[in-house]
Parts: structure tokens; sequence; C-alpha cells
């Protein structure tokens, strides 16, 4: 007889869940001389896109690549557990659905689209972006296209409902930002709008 695995998660998902993880843990588990530096190279700064001429090649470089690694970090332990906990359900039907190549090239792209509608909404502002919310919003923009393109009832309900809630959710964050999560932070609402809309856009089945 088989042996199942106790969690049936796919590898980019499981792996890319491992690497969240680790990162919180550095964050709160060795001294901010050491990971601060790194860090605050990795979020986004709108007011740095703006200044972006006035960087050496290298900050520039660096600046532009926060759109992607800014995803990686986490702060406030509920913001991970939320992003896991959506990760792991709609990334792992996504890596399913697409495969491990489109499935990449979904979550780079909700990544990037998620930060620069932030950027483009902020724009000028010395705030920070971070946490993957982008590229889970992205997930389930991508799971609720596949679900509305097929000819079951209960799937494209369920698509609308997810539809409803991401929008109800967010328009929540814009009027009481963290505090709706416990959080003292703003929440990016305008990033998992960007994400989540890329998602659907990037979420067409694949052509049997």
């Amino acid at each position: 007889m088989s042996r199942q695995p106790i969690f049936n998660v796919p590898p980019i998902t499981m792996w890319l869940s491992v690497v969240l993880v680790a990162v919180f843990a550095a964050i709160h588990l060795l001294p901010e001389t050491l990971w601060g530096p790194i860090i605050n190279r990795m979020v986004v700064v709108p007011v740095y896109f703006e200044e972006l001429d006035r960087w050496t090649a290298l900050d520039a470089l660096t600046v532009i690549s926060s759109l992607v690694f800014y995803a990686f970090i986490h702060v406030e332990p509920i913001h991970l557990v939320a992003n896991l906990g959506f990760f792991l359900a709609f990334g792992s039907v996504c890596e399913r659905q697409f495969g491990k190549r489109r499935y990449i090239v979904l979550l780079l792209a909700t990544t990037v689209a998620a930060a620069l509608v932030q950027v483009a909404a902020s724009w000028g502002q010395e705030i920070q972006l971070y946490g993957a919310s982008g590229a889970v919003s992205g997930c389930i923009g991508a799971f609720c296209r596949l679900m509305l393109a097929t000819h079951d009832p209960a799937r494209r309900r369920l698509a609308m409902n997810l539809i409803g809630f991401t929008v109800i959710a967010n328009v929540l964050f814009a009027l009481l930002g963290g505090g709706l999560m416990g959080l003292d932070a703003q929440i990016a609402w305008q990033a998992h709008i960007g994400g989540f809309l890329a998602g659907i856009l990037l979420g067409t089945p694949k052509r049997a």
C-alpha cells in the first residue's frame, strides 16, 4: 500500500512557504544588526522610485529588485499566518493547474504588479511595502478565473463569492487600515487589488 503525504502541497508552494517562515524566524531570532540592512533593501519604498535618477546603478538595481523581494518579508505573526493560509490553499491549486513554469510566471507577475500599483498609489511617500499579499491575491484572482471558466454552477458561484469577498475586504482595509486584523500598521489594499486583477488576467485555463 502506497503512503500518502500528510500535507498534499505541490513543491514550489511548499518551498516558498518554508522560505517565508525562515525569513520571518530570522527577523525575530537574529540581531537586527544582521538582518536590518538586508531587509531595508528588500522592502518597496515608493519615494525611492521617484528618485531613481539620483541613485547609483547598483542602488537603482536594488530598488527595482525590491519589486520582487519585498514579498518574502513578514514582521507580524498574523500577517504571515494569513498569507501562508491563503497561499497554501490557492497557490497549491494554481500550481497544479498551470504547471511549474507558468505558476512561477504568475507569482512573479502578480508580485511585481501589486508593488507597482502600490508605488503609483503612494508615489513620493516614504512608506514600506512588504509581505506576500500581492502574490497571494494574484493566486486568488487566478483561481477565480479558473472557476469562472468551468460549466459548474457551484464553482462559478464560489468564484463570484471570492471576488465579492476580496472587494469588500479591501474596502474595509482602505477604511479601517490594519485595525481590522489587529495590526498597528496600514494595509496595502491597493497592492492587493493590483495583484488580484493581474491574477485574473493571467489565470486563463489550459487549452484542452
